[in-house]
């Protein structure tokens, strides 16, 4: 049991247990329905229960832990929260259609009572944690305020945006639909902390959205009404949780588009000529769109990112609050020079630290053996291009470009404001399926690239600027055909 503030203790009860089995059937019914619609047109549908189950037992593991383990953390906190905005919906609808809409100030908070309980005062006041309740508190009156089941439902729900940038990997190289699965479906820290109620859980999923819907409005060119309504509202939920992974996804995203406009031109003359103004117009449109939201980003926008970093640093290296469980950039001024130096360091750490000798318990472990997977990946990458291609299988591929370089740039983000292995374990979530898919695609290119050198043919990376999809099949003694679910682009 856990005691709460207004709650008094709180527990887990059998009845929760018994109808956490009947949503799970429906869940089951309802994704398996799905599966067999689809797996004969899209082979990949072969993980699409896999990788729920692997998602909905993450949440529930992580729900148990947090519960009667640690009896607390925020994914409590957010749930208690809700319980009092479920309260207030039964005894006063119109009160909580004005909490759930309206600003989180004191006037609005004067609807709760003692009869419906109120939410944690450092929650409701923290707008980016107080979204989080805002969007579960009607899942915890569809679950009769049962934490566990609306973990499931939290889960359920947010692996929609998994699966949906998992099959647009897919869609662009099909031959590597199974390592897209586990990038995407079963690496364990995205199974762990992004499938329980926490902000990382709707961030993870609604970046996957934002990522799917750009592929969707702008090359696949398909429902572009409801991948345009899916581009706001991921986007909205990132900044209203996490404004600064929409700082670093907004401004690859267009890259990515206006690079795979170039990467289509096939006259060398006009390309070159076109990348600069492209490259002027990415940064301007950036530069535009991120300062119009100045007033959205609060603390992490153009004008108080700098200060924001500082602070981070200083609140979050405290040695007596978080132990041995924290690493030092090293001393940093009030400049931008100061902070930018500290790239290589930051970048590293959150790619591939913890490493396993700064391992203090299972939970570290565990990270740090996923980080040791990462960091041999790389190597192997390093290897198989023997450095000199390298270049070629990273920029000649827009989505290899992109999916890199936001690995390396919320990694910066990521590591210089969180010194600290726990937090920083969790944060670099959104980032983790990116990067290893982007990593399997310049595997998959060098790989190509032997077997088309040993067989005598020609290889050029920018053949694959558009996926395995537009590739000719040039096997001797075969008539050349394309290969792949992407003929019409």
């Amino acid at each position: 049991m856990i005691l709460t503030e207004y709650f008094g203790y709180i527990t887990i009860d059998l009845w929760e247990y018994a109808l956490l089995f009947f949503y799970l059937v429906l869940l089951f019914i309802f994704f398996a329905r799905r599966k067999n619609r689809r797996i004969k047109q899209h082979p990949e549908y072969k993980y699409f229960l896999w990788g729920l189950y692997a998602k909905v037992i993450g949440g529930i593991v992580f729900s148990l832990i947090y519960f009667f383990y640690y009896k607390g953390g925020d994914t409590i906190t957010y749930y208690v929260s809700a319980m009092a905005m479920s309260n207030l919906a039964k005894s006063d609808p119109m009160a909580y259609l004005h909490v759930l809409f309206g600003a989180n100030d004191a006037a609005h908070r004067q609807y709760f009572t003692v009869e419906t309980g109120y939410p944690y005062s450092y929650v409701y006041h923290d707008a980016r944690a107080f979204m989080v309740v805002r969007m579960i508190s009607p899942l915890i009156m569809l679950t009769f305020n049962s934490y566990l089941i609306t973990t499931v439902l939290v889960s359920a729900l947010s692996y929609s945006g998994i699966w949906k940038c998992y099959r647009t990997f897919v869609r662009y190289f099909p031959q590597l639909s199974g390592r897209f699965a586990f990038a995407f479906l079963f690496m364990p820290s995205c199974i762990f902390w992004g499938s329980a109620i926490l902000k990382d859980t709707f961030t993870f999923s609604a970046t996957c959205w934002f990522v799917h819907c750009v592929d969707r409005y702008f090359f696949e060119r398909k429902g572009r009404a409801s991948a345009m309504f899916g581009l706001l509202v991921s986007g909205w939920v990132l900044i209203a949780i996490k404004p600064y992974i929409f700082m670093v996804l907004f401004p690859l995203c267009l890259m990515w588009v206006l690079y795979f406009r170039l990467a289509r031109i096939r006259n060398l003359l006009i390309k070159y000529l076109l990348l600069p103004a492209g490259t002027v117009m990415f940064m301007a449109l950036s530069f535009v769109v991120l300062n119009s939201l100045q007033s959205k980003l609060g603390k992490f926008s153009l004008d108080n990112a700098l200060n924001t970093i500082l602070i981070a640093q200083q609140d979050m290296k405290r040695e007596m609050e978080y132990g041995t469980n924290y690493f030092d950039l090293g001393p940093m001024d009030k400049s931008w020079t100061s902070v930018l130096s500290k790239f290589p360091a930051a970048t590293v750490a959150t790619l591939f630290r913890p490493f396993l000798w700064e391992c203090k318990n299972v939970v570290m472990v565990l990270a740090g053996l996923e980080n040791t997977f990462i960091a041999l990946l790389v190597l192997s990458v390093l290897v198989r291009s023997r450095i000199f291609h390298l270049t070629g299988a990273l920029t000649k591929n827009p989505l290899v470009l992109t999916s890199i370089m936001f690995a390396l740039f919320y990694s910066f983000v990521t590591g210089i404001t969180t010194p600290n292995f726990g937090a920083l374990v969790r944060f670099k979530v959104p980032m983790l399926p990116l990067l290893v898919t982007g990593l399997y695609i310049m595997l998959f290119l060098l790989n190509e690239r032997r077997r088309a050198i040993r067989a005598g043919r020609k290889f050029r990376f920018e053949d694959y600027a558009m996926g395995s999809a537009h590739v000719p099949d040039r096997k001797p003694g075969k008539r050349a055909r394309v290969i792949g679910p992407l003929a019409h682009a």
